[in-house]
């Protein structure tokens, strides 16, 4: 149990670090990287570059466990690509605190029988973390995914009558514009210029139906480049001309 002035901080450590929150929250930092580690939750640290971790509740208790092997170092790159490691919330806690336990038990043997026990309990502990931090890495991809269709789709109704592309809907969203245009087509079943084109069509159509103003007029309110490009489009989506719409919506 560590109170609230606990802190522990080196410049390199020969091991990798295992640390995992009983109660309380705890602060890890690793590079420019912080993360709290909550309740339930664990991260594994390369100690091999400077790191901390320091108690930011009033009483923190956590397991630590200091680990190598030459399987280490290509299990962690993986379940931290970018070098900027994560939290992972632990589902099955009361399994995972007791593999825990069953280490340190391990541990306090010496002995070889106790060596091979630990060896097989902390493979088991290492791959369910890095399980977990890539499980929790696919729902963050998923909820980052939606947050930015709804981003787009926003963009596209405050901005539909200016002339935009692609590049502007993704001006803040962090992907590829391939990669983004997979991910909007599967959520919306239509492409980011699709979706764009389809709005302001419907915008259009709302004008033709109430008010006098002009094809033109429409035109260059609802974002089409001109004239005869609006009437393109409109005789595309709809299977008639503007004015036709607006008299046969009239009768």
């Amino acid at each position: 149990m560590a109170d609230s002035d606990y802190l522990t901080s080196r410049e390199t450590h020969d091991s990798f670090l295992l640390l995992y929150t009983l109660s309380g929250e705890g602060s890890v930092q690793t590079g420019e990287t912080v993360i709290t580690l909550a309740h339930n939750y664990a991260v594994i640290i390369d100690c091999h570059s400077p790191h901390e971790y320091k108690s930011i509740s009033e009483n923190w208790e956590f397991i630590w466990i200091h680990f190598g092997g030459s399987g280490v170092t290509p299990m962690y790159d993986v379940t931290y690509p970018s070098g900027a490691v994560c939290a992972a919330s632990m589902e099955n806690a009361p399994e995972f605190e007791e593999q825990l336990n069953s280490i340190i038990e391990d541990a306090r043997q010496n002995d070889i029988e106790g060596y091979i026990h630990l060896s097989s309990h902390m493979h088991s502990i290492f791959n369910a973390v890095c399980l977990a931090v890539l499980e929790n890495d696919k729902v963050s991809i998923k909820h980052n995914s939606a947050n930015d269709v709804r981003e787009v789709v926003r963009f596209i109704e405050k901005n539909y009558f200016n002339p935009i592309t692609v590049d502007d809907m993704i001006e803040n969203i962090h992907v590829s514009k391939y990669h983004f245009i997979r991910r909007f087509k599967r959520a919306m079943g239509t492409s980011p210029y699709s979706y764009l084109t389809n709005y302001r069509i419907n915008k259009s159509k709302t004008l033709l139906r109430t008010t006098s103003m002009s094809v033109s007029e429409i035109a260059e309110i609802c974002g089409f480049m001109d004239t005869s490009n609006f009437i393109s489009h409109f005789k595309k989506h709809t299977g008639q001309k503007p004015l036709g719409y607006r008299r046969d919506f009239s009768l």
